[in-house]
């Protein structure tokens, strides 16, 4: 009997570019060569760092863990200790060739995870500078192994118009979904319910692309302190026992962090935006289904129980809305 991958086509539909550190630094006028997201070496402890100003946001490769010889939430410390098919497209492909997928989904790290730290640099520009260089990378990254990478990508999404005018341009570019933040009120915005986000949802629907909310948003804190300390979920050093604390913590923050979505699920289904755009998809992202048939089992009851659907009785159940749109 044929592999399953020889029979199906696997789809990989969350996967992470660790983008080079001369990814901004390539694209980015020089002007702002000291905010700029970077890496620089700390040779006192031998680490790589991602910096934006002069703030270390995180270890550089602590999210580029495929096949190193420790468990997370321990990383390599420098690029030399990073298999090149993290960063590396055309290393990537043959790497998926090995494990038998056709395709991956790319999301970004940095401007997944930090992109509260980017948004301190006090300049919208600089801000709308980023994301498009990571948008064009994203792009010729795909480029580089044609038909295997669907890139997803970022958005400006505190200005609404500028987002608009970027799904524009990045569908020229091949880019096949956006990435949306699944708790935009974290950054002081309206929720994704809210008709602010209207234009950017009636593009998307209107391109036929899905609003794909990923848990990272919000997720992990800027540091607080300009040095970027180790936390016990990106511990910078090689201590034994310091990583075993780690992991403790760590198993705790990706089982809450991977259910993060769910709020945003049942919030897609109560709130009546499903309705206003009926043909639009959202995709929620490295949040796992475990637990998807308790929401909307829940949500129905409740729905029926409370009286909900007396008071819209234009209204599908919400488990309906789920399977028609997420």
């Amino acid at each position: 009997m044929t592999a399953i991958a020889e029979r199906i086509p696997v789809i990989d539909t969350d996967s992470h570019v660790s983008e080079p550190p001369d990814l901004w630094r390539d694209r980015l006028p020089k002007k702002w060569a000291d905010v700029m997201p970077r890496v620089e070496l700390d040779e006192d402890r031998g680490m790589e760092y991602w910096l934006v100003g002069d703030r270390r946001v995180s270890p550089a490769w602590s999210f580029s863990v495929a096949g190193y010889h420790e468990f997370m939430p321990a990383h390599p410390k420098v690029q030399g200790d990073v298999d090149p098919a993290m960063y590396d497209p055309v290393a990537r492909a043959k790497k998926l060739d090995e494990f038998g997928i056709a395709m991956q989904v790319l999301y970004p790290n940095i401007l997944g995870f930090f992109l509260q730290t980017l948004l301190e640099v006090p300049d919208q520009s600089f801000h709308l500078a980023c994301v498009q260089a990571y948008n064009d990378f994203l792009a010729d990254w795909g480029a580089a192994a044609p038909g295997r990478f669907i890139p997803i990508m970022a958005l400006p999404f505190w200005d609404v118009e500028a987002s608009v005018k970027e799904m524009h341009r990045c569908m020229e570019l091949g880019h096949r979904g956006i990435l949306f933040a699944n708790a935009p009120e974290r950054a002081g915005l309206p929720r994704m319910r809210d008709a602010h986000w209207d234009p950017i949802y009636a593009t998307a629907q209107d391109m036929g692309i899905p609003v794909n909310f990923h848990v990272g948003f919000g997720v992990i804190a800027p540091p607080r302190e300009r040095s970027g300390r180790g936390s016990a979920l990106l511990p910078d050093d090689t201590d034994e026992r310091q990583h075993g604390d780690a992991r403790a913590d760590f198993v705790k923050f990706t089982t809450l962090g991977l259910m993060s979505n769910s709020n945003a699920i049942v919030d897609l289904c109560l709130s009546g935006l499903l309705d206003r755009f009926p043909t639009l998809n959202f995709v929620s992202v490295e949040s796992g289904f475990g637990y998807v048939p308790y929401l909307l089992e829940t949500m129905d009851w409740q729905w029926l129980n409370t009286g909900a659907a007396r008071s819209y009785p234009e209204r599908m159940m919400p488990s309906e809305y789920f399977r028609r749109q997420v």
